[in-house]
């Protein structure tokens, strides 16, 4: 007997019957794209209520698709001070007042047909909040028409939370760049301060010296070694004093403490002695109305002898010098002012680069244009001004208000 294997026939298909059926797959394969995956997928109708919810969605916001789908809008997901905030922004975006409603999501891609991205704030089941990045997108058919919105969410803590991290370590690097350029600067304007300021004592000592010669009496000798010992001390005590302020140039603010004015002009007319004698110079003050001032010591020494050599410097070779310093209350502050009868300077032509770094305006073998230069800064990093008032041949006043 003879066995014939029987093969069954191919059952044929429509062309209706073949479109339905791609169409079932395509429908399944992207409802199993959109079940699993870990994007939150929430869609709406025109109207906004929501018609999927996929699982992620579900984990990210606490609700259940059966609690969401075809019974909310999304609207409850966001805080009403921010959907008021983004409705603001559009409408300057977009030209007419949106409310704060759906619009604030579907303005977008209702009007410019394009993706609506922006960071939120969900508002989870539990009441928990925490950042998103929401993308919502139009849908559209084949003629054309909107028959919804489609919403991608990703919870995006984790980033803001790097975000921050890395926006703190940037400001941190930032403040520390900041700091080191600061103590580079301060750090710049003491070899300033040391150099420019050293000048004059060393000088001074050169001066005293040269009063003696070989006529010189005993007595001539033990007058000028006394002022040398006075310069001397005042030389390391100074030098001491700006080391200290060196050292605690760690902090923004220098450390300040009571100051006498008279105590310290003395110190620096001291520190003068030698040119003054030469060029016979006359020496005033008037500290009564304002005896003391807290101030960082070093600072106002610096001051007070930038601006006294600059008197001696620069004074009128027709006549003897008189510097006159005195100090005033004016609107509750301290005012130091240090007037000379010099050469003057024409501020019409000089005055907006008269405390400008190496700047001159006489004739001077000596003249370097840091002494103000250096003055301006020292006053300013303690919240001061400094300004001038001088017509050539007459003389020159510095005012410093503390």
């Amino acid at each position: 007997m003879k066995i014939v294997e029987k093969i069954p026939l191919q059952k044929k298909f429509s062309q209706g019957d073949l479109f339905l059926n791609a169409l079932a797959d395509a429908y399944r394969l992207q409802e199993s794209i959109i079940s699993t995956t870990e994007l939150a997928i929430i869609s709406t109708n025109t109207e906004g209520v929501i018609t999927s919810f996929n699982r992620a969605a579900e984990k990210l916001t606490g609700y259940s698709g059966e609690e969401m789908i075809a019974k909310r809008t999304p609207l409850g997901l966001f805080d009403n001070l921010q959907l008021i905030q983004r409705a603001g922004e559009l409408s300057a975006e977009v030209g007419f007042e949106i409310e704060p409603s759906l619009d604030a999501f579907t303005i977008i891609p209702k009007v410019k047909r394009l993706p609506d991205r922006h960071e939120w704030i969900f508002i989870r089941k539990d009441g928990k909040r925490f950042p998103v990045l929401l993308s919502v997108t139009g849908l559209w058919d084949d003629r054309d028409q909107l028959i919804g919105f489609a919403a991608i969410a990703m919870d995006i803590t984790e980033r803001k939370k790097a975000d921050e991290e890395l926006l703190r370590s940037k400001q941190y690097l930032e403040s520390l760049t900041l700091n080191l350029q600061e103590q580079n600067k301060h750090l710049d304007e003491f070899a300033h301060v040391i150099s420019h300021n050293l000048r004059s004592p060393v000088a001074n000592i050169k001066g005293l010296i040269s009063l003696l010669d070989a006529k010189s009496t005993l007595t001539d000798y033990q007058q000028i070694f006394e002022k040398l010992q006075k310069v001397a001390s005042n030389l390391s005590e100074t030098m001491d004093e700006l080391m200290e302020t060196i050292k605690v140039k760690k902090e923004v603010n220098l450390e300040r403490s009571e100051v006498r004015f008279k105590e310290m002009f003395d110190k620096v007319v001291q520190s003068l002695e030698g040119d003054l004698i030469h060029c016979e110079a006359q020496i005033t003050f008037d500290f009564s109305e304002a005896p003391i001032l807290y101030y960082s010591k070093a600072y106002l020494e610096s001051i007070l002898q930038n601006l006294l050599s600059n008197a001696v410097k620069y004074r009128a070779y027709d006549r003897k010098p008189h510097i006159h310093a005195s100090t005033s209350i004016e609107r509750d502050a301290i005012v130091l002012r240090v007037q000379d009868n010099g050469q003057g300077i024409d501020m019409a032509r000089h005055g907006n680069k008269l405390f400008g770094l190496h700047k001159t305006f006489h004739e001077h073998k000596d003249a370097k244009g840091v002494g103000l230069f250096l003055v301006k800064n020292q006053v300013e990093a303690l919240g001061g001004t400094i300004t001038a008032e001088s017509e050539p041949g007459v003389g020159t006043t510095f005012i410093v208000i503390f």
